[in-house]
């Protein structure tokens, strides 16, 4: 096998042979291509934004440089790393992380500025979509998630899990999984633990990267997490939204049917307060909302085996039915849950007969009776094109 500096070389060869589509000339001599880096067997260009082009005549550019690359005996996988000679390239409506080059973007959705709001589009594959919100961080949000879809493939659902907890992705590590998701036909593949399938930016970002873009961007991104990732066979996507109110609620609710919202709160006065925020903002877009899950409920300690209420007592139950909503469950202050996390063995995984566990799994069954999986539309003829544009 050829090490990476003649691989290097061999794709520096592969790009001097194709001819720019634009000007006929070689590739190399239109100065576009900046530099070729080589890891591993995974080639990365970085390709300057021919700006004076089409959208269809850039993917046609990039569509010659995949294909040339990836007939290159030892090339593994093809990215392709999009700039602009003053900064990073931010579409209208979409996003920025670097992903496989052998994918494309897809055509971009109307921007917030026009007035229009882009319909809803069922995600092929998947049969129910249930949203993990929260109203404040730190109540345990992703936690819930996590096990959320752990304890509906308990159940025999087949699960997918999508982060879109943009600016926090933990995904990653409370399931404990690293590694760059793959490109088949055009669709990007979710990445497997724990038997989910799994998406999140956390796969695509630097460790330590900060996340600094606007909400445009960030719309970008939710979308194409949704149509080109391949979510075939899916009987529930659980999402991780981020805490809060904001761009990625909003796209998701407008993107994609939502066949119901589970709001995690804590028992605190001021987790409650924000948890009520987040209900009416899910109202207001036309989002039905299964009911609230009060997280770190209780510590039971042991030695007395009783019953602690740290952060207050019964705060979910008199806002759920203050709101009109059911309190779906009541998930205790357990440490095994919190290193469970930390290590990537999530505690319904771990420990699936622990009280904890029992509680997600009464939680999942209220989940599937209150939105049970229908029939998931046929995937598409024409594949979803993807592309993440990274500097």
């Amino acid at each position: 096998m050829a090490d990476d500096n003649q691989l290097q070389g061999a794709a520096i060869e592969a790009l001097d042979a194709i001819k720019d589509p634009k000007t006929n000339q070689p590739l190399l001599d239109t100065h576009l291509v900046e530099k070729v880096e080589v890891s591993d067997g995974e080639v990365t260009v970085h390709l300057k934004d021919p700006e004076d082009r089409s959208k269809q005549d850039r993917w046609a550019l990039e569509d010659l440089i995949a294909d040339a690359l990836e007939a290159v005996d030892g090339v593994k996988d093809v990215y392709i790393q999009t700039f602009t000679e003053g900064g990073p390239k931010v579409p209208e409506a979409g996003p920025a992380p670097a992903a496989p080059a052998s994918a494309k973007p897809k055509p971009q959705m109307p921007s917030r500025n026009t007035g229009s709001v882009p319909a809803q589009q069922q995600i092929a594959g998947v049969k129910a979509v249930i949203a993990v919100a929260s109203g404040k961080g730190g109540v345990g949000k992703s936690t819930v998630a996590v096990n959320l879809a752990l304890a509906l493939k308990s159940l025999g659902y087949n699960t997918g899990l999508l982060d879109v907890d943009i600016y926090g992705p933990s995904l990653p590590t409370l399931l404990g999984i690293e590694g760059r998701p793959k490109v088949k036909d055009r669709k990007i593949m979710p990445l497997k633990a724990h038997g989910l399938n799994i998406m999140s930016l956390g796969f695509l970002m630097e460790d330590d990267a900060p996340v600094i873009w606007r909400g445009p961007i960030v719309t970008g991104i939710i979308r194409q997490f949704l149509q080109d990732v391949d979510w075939r066979g899916t009987d529930y996507l659980v999402i991780d939204l981020p805490p809060g109110t904001g761009d990625a609620q909003l796209t998701l609710a407008q993107s994609v049917p939502i066949d119901g919202a589970v709001v995690v709160t804590t028992p605190s006065d001021l987790a409650l307060i924000d948890a009520a925020r987040g209900l009416q903002m899910f109202r207001t877009l036309n989002v039905e909302v299964l009911g609230i899950v009060e997280n770190m409920s209780y510590f039971v300690c042991d030695g007395c085996d009783k019953k602690h209420y740290i952060f207050g007592e019964g705060g979910g139950a008199k806002e759920a039915a203050r709101l009109g909503l059911p309190l779906l469950g009541q998930v205790p202050l357990d440490p095994r849950a919190r290193e469970a996390g930390d290590t990537g063995k999530p505690i319904v995984a771990l420990d699936p007969d622990s009280p904890t566990s029992k509680a997600f799994i009464d939680l999942a069954k209220k989940v599937a009776e209150e939105a049970p999986a229908g029939e998931a539309e046929a995937s598409p003829k024409k594949k979803g094109l993807f592309s993440f544009i990274r500097s």
